[in-house]
């Protein structure tokens, strides 16, 4: 029977995949070539390995002589079979395999498929045509839409200017300064110095996010926060959460974000470009259009 994989790292998105039942194990660790990669601090390069049941047999859990090892309800192991779904812990992340049936494992796959297809499609509606404004709300939007979180904004600055509030949405521009606000600097700070995305399924799991006061005071359940890289140097972040529990950002949902988030700074990029010919193709008085080189140039 197949299983259905979930790892919850902290501060990254989580892991879920669909293993089919036969004879080779599924490597658990860190190393590239692992089958179920987890890039975590506590767990080994290559940690443990799933071994896939079959209908008269369990899956089976073994060791493969980690440093953190295997947790099951709590009790280091080195090995647990697996008849039905559970939980456990490799290292500090806590994991579940849940048992589904073909139909299920289909499904589970038919649908990651048509949420890239979907994804694909709606990168389709940003175009450097609209306003910059249009643009990082179109972005705002689809980045709300596939990570299932309610609220969010977006910062936007040209090269060498200070970092503005583009869009929000859920929340208002004079929500971001109070000392209640349930956002974090601190993942925006991150993601923009690091040039990496920010991700947290739980900010109480996060040592780094759940100790911070606006987050404790405002309840955060899950946050994203995504740089915008310009090619012309301007910079910007795309910062979204909820308050509510809700399913966890997977590694799927992320790479569909940054997928967006990439392609909306080529398309603000251009549309920067865009603007900055318009200025050059007048002359000094701005009724005057300078003159067109295919009526210029020699027959």
């Amino acid at each position: 029977m197949p299983v259905k994989f979930n790892a919850y790292p902290p501060d990254r998105p989580a892991l879920v995949r669909v293993l089919d039942e036969g004879d080779n194990p599924y490597r658990i660790g860190r190393s590239n070539d692992c089958e179920l990669r987890i890039d975590h601090p506590s767990i080994s390069r290559y940690h443990a390995e799933l071994i896939a049941g079959s209908a008269d047999s369990p899956w089976k859990l073994r060791d493969t002589a980690s440093k953190n090892g295997l947790r099951i309800d709590g009790r280091a192991t080195l090995s647990a079979d697996f008849t039905a779904s559970a939980w456990f812990a490799i290292g500090d992340v806590y994991c579940w395999i849940e048992f589904i049936d073909a139909a299920a494992a289909a499904h589970f796959r038919a649908q990651a498929t048509r949420l890239r297809e979907v994804s694909r499609e709606a990168l389709t509606r940003i175009t450097s045509h609209l306003e910059t404004s249009e643009l990082v709300a179109q972005t705002l939007d689809m980045v709300l839409e596939l990570s299932g979180l309610e609220r969010g904004f977006v910062l936007v600055a040209p090269a060498g200017e200070p970092l503005r509030v583009h869009v929000c949405r859920g929340l208002a521009t004079s929500d971001l300064s109070k000392g209640s606000f349930s956002g974090s600097v601190a993942s925006v700070e991150q993601a923009l110095n690091r040039c990496e995305p920010v991700v947290c399924c739980d900010t109480t799991d996060s040592p780094w996010l759940g100790l911070r006061p606006s987050v404790r005071l405002g309840g955060i359940r899950a946050l994203v926060c995504l740089p915008l890289q310009m090619s012309d140097g301007a910079r910007g972040a795309i910062y979204v959460d909820s308050r509510k529990p809700g399913p966890a950002v997977t590694e799927l949902d992320l790479e569909l974000m940054q997928s967006v988030a990439r392609f909306a700074s080529s398309a603000i990029t251009a549309n920067r470009l865009q603007s900055e010919v318009q200025k050059l193709m007048r002359s000094g008085d701005l009724d005057e259009v300078a003159p067109r080189w295919d009526e210029l140039r020699p027959l």
